[in-house]
């Protein structure tokens, strides 16, 4: 059994007075697919955000490769690996397609690597790089996350509502 990409332990949260997760405990090795699955409000948004980094855990630890992420910036942590595809998907609706792709090369990849991978997997968005993607259905903006997220090759992908917008 390889070490786990990403471990989270005992992690609990709070929203005020009410605790919204208890004790999450997962390990996800590398190559693996992990799904949580629940009820709306259950905590499946905040698991992810949390892991992110983008709320505070009330106690608990995330790991990335067995190093402690706990107070890592959400910048450092996605630069580290960690991606999430955040429920709504996150994409500029002002921008054309291959502009949204350009949002990922903070991490280091050039805009021709972006391009050149996120077509490759995905070529119907090929044929709309210069379109807003504002402009375009929900499924096909779900697609330009998805692209501009495995664009950067993470070491962990985080997708918060997959198959939102998908026909």
């Amino acid at each position: 059994m390889a070490d786990p990409i990403l471990s989270v332990q005992r992690l609990r949260v709070r929203y005020g007075a009410v605790e919204v997760l208890h004790g999450v405990d997962l390990d996800l090795e590398p190559g693996r697919v992990c799904a949580v699955l629940g009820a709306n409000g259950a905590g499946k948004s905040t698991l992810v955000n949390v892991i992110a980094g983008l709320h505070p855990s009330t106690t608990g630890d995330v790991r990335l490769a067995s190093r402690l992420v706990n107070r890592w910036t959400p910048d450092r942590r996605a630069r580290a690996g960690l991606c999430l595809i955040p429920e709504g998907r996150g994409i500029f609706p002002r921008l054309t397609v291959r502009e949204n792709l350009w949002m990922a090369t903070h991490l280091g990849v050039t805009r021709r690597d972006v391009e050149a991978r996120a077509f490759e997997q995905f070529p119907g968005l090929a044929e709309r790089r210069d379109q807003m993607a504002g402009s375009m259905s929900g499924g096909e903006q779900q697609m330009l996350a998805l692209a501009r997220a495995v664009a950067t090759e993470p070491r962990v992908l985080m997708i918060d509502e997959l198959s939102m917008g998908l026909a």
